[in-house]
């Protein structure tokens, strides 16, 4: 009898961890377990699946998988209020299925092809770097950001914006910092995408082909710590690298 109340109140202590603080700040989840695009945070938010999107082994249950030609995600919702100059975090995994010599277009929230306004995330291999641009004009952005990519498999990005501080992030490690002396305004009227960057339109990038998952947006920059214990959820080794076996 000892030993199952001992089990009793082990199970209950673990089941009674509180919540992360960062998890206050969630605004918008998604997933991707219901092979869809709901915002599990419950905040408003949505996505709408374009072209040949289909289910697939993620980091955590399932993810999305992209074609590389005509498909992407679109955002819609709340999300799309916290980028202009206010602090924000995103955080997503993906494993890219393709190399291109030209940039492969990831998250995106930019009305053209241009210099003014803009957030746009990109995995360039003849740079070998996730392009990381945060821009308000041509002057005024956060210079080297760009992190170098991990080579093969899937792969954790953040990028924290802090006032006049940007971080990026890889599998849960600080890699780039930048300062400005005064903020960065990249308010536009573009929703959120994945794989969707007007620069695809052009002919300067291109559709991802590979696989998304886990991606999170918070109202607050998140701590060195905060990102890794993230990160520590779902850590890569513990992913499955092929999804027939």
């Amino acid at each position: 009898m000892r030993i199952l109340l001992l089990a009793l109140l082990l199970a209950s202590v673990a089941f009674s961890r509180p919540m992360p603080a960062y998890e206050e700040a969630q605004i918008a989840y998604f997933s991707f377990n219901s092979c869809d695009a709901r915002d599990d945070s419950g905040q408003g938010s949505f996505g709408i699946l374009e072209g040949n999107v289909r289910c697939w082994c993620g980091v955590e249950d399932e993810g999305l998988l992209f074609d590389g030609e005509t498909a992407y995600l679109t955002f819609q919702g709340l999300v799309n209020n916290y980028f202009s100059t206010s602090d924000f975090t995103i955080s997503f995994y993906f494993k890219p299925e393709m190399r291109s010599a030209f940039p492969i277009s990831l998250l995106s929230k930019r009305g053209d092809c241009g210099e003014d306004f803009l957030l746009d995330i990109l995995l360039d291999y003849s740079r070998q770097e996730i392009t990381t641009l945060v821009q308000q004009s041509e002057h005024r952005y956060y210079g080297n950001l760009s992190p170098e990519p991990r080579e093969g498999g899937w792969q954790h990005f953040a990028l924290v914006r802090e006032g006049t501080r940007a971080r990026t992030y890889v599998n849960g490690i600080p890699q780039r910092e930048s300062f400005r002396c005064s903020g960065v305004d990249i308010s536009n009227e573009t929703p959120l995408s994945f794989g969707n960057s007007p620069c695809v339109q052009t002919g300067r990038a291109r559709r991802f082909r590979g696989v998304l998952d886990e991606l999170r947006v918070f109202d607050r920059a998140l701590t060195d710590e905060e990102i890794l214990d993230l990160y520590r959820r779902h850590p890569i080794e513990n992913a499955q690298m092929d999804c027939y076996s």
